[in-house]
């Protein structure tokens, strides 16, 4: 009796397992923020502003890139680290929120994106760039470093 309780707890948590979300979440949504990240460091304005929701004023998003793009070294970016994700639905409208991390050798670039479901389908609500310089010698698994 106990060896069929057991089976079926082991059985159990190998379902559960099995059924976790990743921390990257949504593939397609993941897929879609890295390209816009690589749409911002790479220059291609026009291509960013297709991906964003028609809740964002095209002229305001152009007008604020250019400071955006100095918090991550020009060409192409490294592959991220996926931090998390999030999901939410409300009388607002559905909501998908994922964070990333691209490591530089000489600083860490996090990226949070915020995806808003636009008649049917997934549209950039926003996006925010924020940037962490390493410390002389540090890396990502040595966890967060402090500015000198």
């Amino acid at each position: 009796m106990q060896r069929r309780l057991v089976l079926g707890i082991l059985a159990a948590c190998a379902v559960a397992g099995c059924s976790m979300p990743s921390i990257e979440g949504d593939a397609q949504r993941a897929t879609e923020a890295r390209a816009l990240y690589s749409d911002l460091v790479e220059g291609r304005d026009d291509a960013l502003l297709a991906r964003m929701s028609s809740t964002n004023d095209p002229a305001a998003v152009r007008a604020q890139l250019p400071m955006i793009r100095t918090f991550a070294p020009a060409g192409p970016p490294p592959e991220p680290k996926a931090l998390g994700w999030q999901s939410n639905a409300s009388t607002n409208g559905q909501r998908y929120s994922l964070s990333k991390e691209y490591e530089y050798p000489d600083r860490f670039v996090r990226v949070d994106t915020t995806f808003l479901k636009d008649d049917a389908v997934w549209k950039i609500e926003g996006f925010n760039v924020n940037t962490r310089v390493k410390t002389a010698g540090a890396s990502s698994a040595d966890g967060p470093s402090v500015p000198g």
